[in-house]
């Protein structure tokens, strides 16, 4: 292995994804939440963007347990003997544990790439609740209306650029 290549690769990315970005975003979506929850007049469509914010951070949540699910299938040598020991097993011949470690990692990315499909699903809502949040309210006069149209159109493209991306990439 390299040196520093522990950190790329699909595990390394989903360890970003799941316990650095998704708890950043769920604690973003839990803030605008609780903005929108206290100033429902403030806002078009108070309720379905209170809805869409707490499902984004429901959903990022899940995605961080699904990552944290995934991890008993990733263990060294050491871990995997150290278990063994502890539960009185004898220990595998060569072919078996040949079978244990490959159905461990088959286990393990197929866990993370669930957590990713919902971490996916989670930043997709939230671009939703943040474009739905932006716009402004139906009452006449507003002062910022322009510029709230406006970052609503922009957070809409991005997240629409975004959810072509996961297709794309869930496709292959």
């Amino acid at each position: 292995m390299r040196e520093g290549s522990e950190r790329h690769g699909f595990g390394a990315a989903a360890k970003e994804a799941h316990f650095i970005a998704a708890p950043l975003l769920t604690a973003a979506a839990l803030s605008l939440a609780g903005v929108v929850a206290g100033a429902d007049d403030a806002f078009r469509w108070p309720g379905i963007t209170l809805l869409l914010l707490v499902a984004t951070s429901m959903t990022l949540v899940a995605s961080i347990q699904m990552s944290y699910y995934a991890l008993q299938f990733k263990f060294t040598e050491a871990e995997r003997k150290e278990r063994q020991k502890a539960r009185g097993w004898t220990e595998p011949t060569e072919d078996e544990l040949k079978v244990i470690l490959r159905e461990s990692q088959i286990a393990y990315e197929d866990n993370l790439r669930y957590a990713g499909v919902v971490f996916n699903c989670g930043t997709l809502m939230l671009g939703l609740g943040i474009a739905a949040a932006l716009v402004p309210p139906p009452c006449g006069g507003h002062y910022q209306a322009a510029w709230r149209i406006a970052s609503a159109v922009l957070v809409l493209v991005c997240t629409i650029a975004d959810a072509v991306w996961v297709w794309i990439l869930l496709r292959k």
